[in-house]
């Protein structure tokens, strides 16, 4: 990878895991819903398998995109002297987990598949609840 390539992918993929932060947010009221969808109209209990996908890909979203940023900074930091940012955030790397920085690998196809799960279960699960309170 060429250090443009490099630099592109960190900036990427650093904004892109927060993504997953948002879509864990979206996800929280999933099975509360399912919950009280199941105990006050039709009792759809199984329902609340599907919401551990929903939590399960949120934070799939976040570490996919995330290893895939640290390992660009880390790559990048081989070749050239990073930003003060990048710089910070590989320090905090180094210092609170060294041996996870050294096996850090990118998974760019991941990082752009699990969103899309992740937003299409949340979405399928909203629809199923929706459905329940209007039944």
């Amino acid at each position: 990878m060429t250090v443009e390539s490099l630099r592109a992918q960190y900036a990427l993929f650093r904004r892109l895991r927060w993504l997953g932060v948002v879509l864990f947010l979206c996800a929280i009221p999933v099975p509360v819903g399912v919950i009280l969808a199941a105990a006050l109209h039709d009792g759809r209990w199984a329902w609340l398998i599907p919401t551990i996908g929903c939590f399960g890909l949120s934070l799939g979203t976040f570490g996919t995109a995330n290893d895939t940023a640290i390992f660009a900074l880390r790559e990048l930091a081989k070749r050239e002297p990073l930003a003060p940012e990048a710089e910070a955030e590989l320090r905090q790397e180094v210092a609170k987990r060294p041996e996870r920085l050294l096996e850090v690998h990118s998974s760019p196809k991941a990082a752009f598949i699990f969103p899309l799960l992740a937003i299409a279960l949340i979405g399928w699960m909203a629809m199923r609840i929706a459905g329940a309170w209007t039944a």
